[in-house]
Formats: structure tokens, C-alpha cells, sequence
């Protein structure tokens, strides 16, 4: 058995993690840990069975492609305007934990 971890940047929820288990799965790959908070999956292979070449095919056919990066949007062409709202550029939030317990890599699949 191999193993292999890799870092899937648009994989943020649960329904993107049980889409890269399904794809996964589809190539003969059984013991994957995946996380969505994380955005990383670890699995074993056999390599007679599958291999990394087609493991990486499958995630990427299903859109979840290991190299990809991801573009943030840009402010609104308005955004010159001067408005306080636009001065940041980039807003970030802060979860409760109460709410990452109840979802997530917390639930147990």
C-alpha cells in the first residue's frame, strides 16, 4: 500500500469532501481521510490497482484538482468612489466554535 496526502484548495464543505471520496472511490481507492477545514485528503492505494497518475485524473475530472489555485473576486468598478466599505479590500469573519463542532470534520461520517 501507498500513501499519498494532497492539498485540494476548493475543497471548503462537506458536500465537496464526499464528491472527492466518491471520485476517489470510482478509481479503486478505499481509506481516504479527507477534510474539509483542512483542505487536504490522505489515502492509501494499492499500486496494482490504481496509481497516483489516475488518482490526480480523477480529482481533477471531478474538479478538484490538487494544483489549482483560487482567484478571489475583485471590488466593484464602483469601488473608487471613495466608500468606506471598499477600504479593506478583502473582509474576514471569525465562526463560533459551537458551530464548527456541529458541522464539518467535527461529524462523524
Amino acid at each position: 500500500m501507498e500513501q499519498l496526502t494532497l492539498t485540494i484548495p476548493r475543497m471548503w464543505a462537506d458536500h465537496h469532501v464526499l464528491a472527492v471520496r466518491e471520485a476517489l472511490a470510482a478509481v479503486g481507492v478505499h481509506e481516504v481521510e479527507a477534510s474539509a477545514v483542512g483542505t487536504y485528503v490522505r489515502l492509501s492505494f494499492d499500486p496494482a490497482a490504481t496509481g497516483r497518475e489516475r488518482i490526480l485524473q480523477a480529482l481533477h475530472d471531478a474538479g478538484y484538482d490538487p494544483e489549482a489555485t483560487i482567484e478571489f473576486p475583485q471590488p466593484p468598478a464602483n469601488a473608487a468612489q471613495g466608500s468606506a466599505w471598499f477600504a479593506q479590500g478583502v473582509r474576514m469573519t471569525q465562526t463560533n466554535r459551537l458551530d464548527l463542532e456541529m458541522s464539518g470534520d467535527f461529524r462523524k461520517y
